[in-house]
């Protein structure tokens, strides 16, 4: 199953997260999302880049890639197996019609020091949040990214099986 990072707004698709994830997991898509504030033109570049994929993907997304991994699964259901999200930008405008309740097998990763998109709006969650003492890059967090997206995807391969 391959691994679709998001990046956050003012970061790029080859930051920390996604070296980490290449390094661990192999080949991850990062579409490049740099500079676009914009919510429907991530969606439109993101769902560029994976039109063509066959089999859903375990997406990463963090802070305002977060978002957009919440809202490609609104639109796209079918390309998404499963999500990891990193301080997800969910207290934006364009989170209003999202239903929490109604996704597929998600984790939730979410910084107590986060000054940034507060823990609070991750709350909604309820036990698929995780909190970790850290501020909103999740910079001291990324062994916990990394095992979430390792747990994450063995359940999603054991349900695959069934």
């Amino acid at each position: 199953m391959k691994i679709l990072f998001l990046h956050g707004l003012e970061s790029g698709p080859h930051g920390s997260k996604y070296q980490a994830l290449k390094k661990v997991f192999g080949d991850v898509l990062a579409p490049d999302c740099s500079g676009v504030q914009d919510e429907k033109e991530r969606l439109h570049i993101i769902q560029q880049e994976i039109k063509n994929s066959e089999e859903p993907f375990l997406v990463v997304g963090s802070s305002m890639g977060g978002l957009m991994a919440l809202l490609l699964q609104k639109e796209n259901p079918l390309h998404i197996a499963g999500m990891v999200l990193c301080a997800p930008a969910i207290h934006r405008p364009a989170a209003t019609d999202l239903n929490l309740n109604d996704l597929p097998p998600t984790i939730v990763i979410h910084g107590t020091q986060d000054d940034i998109v507060p823990v609070e709006a991750s709350q909604p969650f309820g036990d698929r949040l995780i909190t970790v003492d850290d501020d909103h890059r999740l910079a001291n967090s990324m062994e916990e990214i990394l095992r979430a997206v390792f747990a994450m995807k063995l359940k999603l391969l054991h349900f695959s099986k069934r």
